[in-house]
């Protein structure tokens, strides 16, 4: 998929152009999905943070969205718990932090099934080697859109990782006893530089490109029965 692939400077730009507000939107959707989720729990941190917004720019971290931007992998500022307020702080947590990630696959879901089962992904010139000659506008739609659901699995998927700041970071904790959590905290201290690695080397696309494909090829294939 060419979209992961092509390093031309041409196709660079476009792709920083289309990716831009694609990644905005999902990483502001997931952080919100988090807010809303600790706000019904009972934890109102979010709403004080002014964080409880889609506002993208609420959430971006700079790092974490430069190298969604560049490598296709990045993260966003977490919003921030107080398990004080919480009832059930394991159970909470648990559902605060997979609330996100479920929510972005959905939305992946969904957004598929409609790229594919209206054929709009045959206007895209990112996710179609031969596409249909078309209107500036619809194929530049078209390949936000591709981005938009590429965005949200990543998100999903990228965030199960336990390493700090993502969210499979904080799902380790509430399943680690404290009898394990000096080493779990003086592990996560080098979280971003893990993830700067990780990212950096390819490490992520070995691990994520399989995914990402086999998502299309589902897609494609179910799409075609309806």
């Amino acid at each position: 998929m060419h979209f992961l692939t092509d390093l031309n400077l041409m196709n660079f730009i476009r792709q920083l152009l289309v990716k831009t507000p694609a990644v905005l939107l999902a990483l502001a959707f997931h952080e919100f999905v988090h807010a809303a989720t600790a706000v019904r729990l009972g934890d109102d941190t979010a709403i004080r943070l002014k964080r409880y917004t889609l506002n993208p720019f609420k959430h971006i971290d700079p790092i974490g969205l430069a190298c969604f931007l560049v490598f296709n992998f990045g993260w966003s500022r977490r919003i921030p718990i107080n398990t004080l307020k919480l009832k059930n702080k394991n159970r909470d947590v648990f559902f605060i932090v997979m609330s996100a990630p479920m929510a972005n696959f959905l939305i992946a879901l969904i957004t598929g099934f409609v790229f594919y089962g209206l054929r709009i992904h045959k206007y895209s010139w990112l996710f179609n080697p031969n596409p249909e000659s078309a209107y500036f506008y619809i194929s530049y739609f078209a390949d936000v859109m591709g981005s938009f659901m590429v965005s949200n699995l990543v998100i999903a998927v990228f965030n199960m990782i336990p390493v700090m700041p993502l969210d499979g970071a904080e799902i380790w904790s509430v399943f680690n006893t404290s009898k394990y959590m000096n080493f779990v905290m003086k592990y996560q201290i080098y979280g971003i530089l893990i993830l700067l690695v990780t990212i950096i080397f390819g490490l992520a696309h070995i691990i994520m490109n399989p995914i990402i494909v086999g998502f299309n090829t589902m897609l494609v294939y179910l799409s075609g029965l309806f």
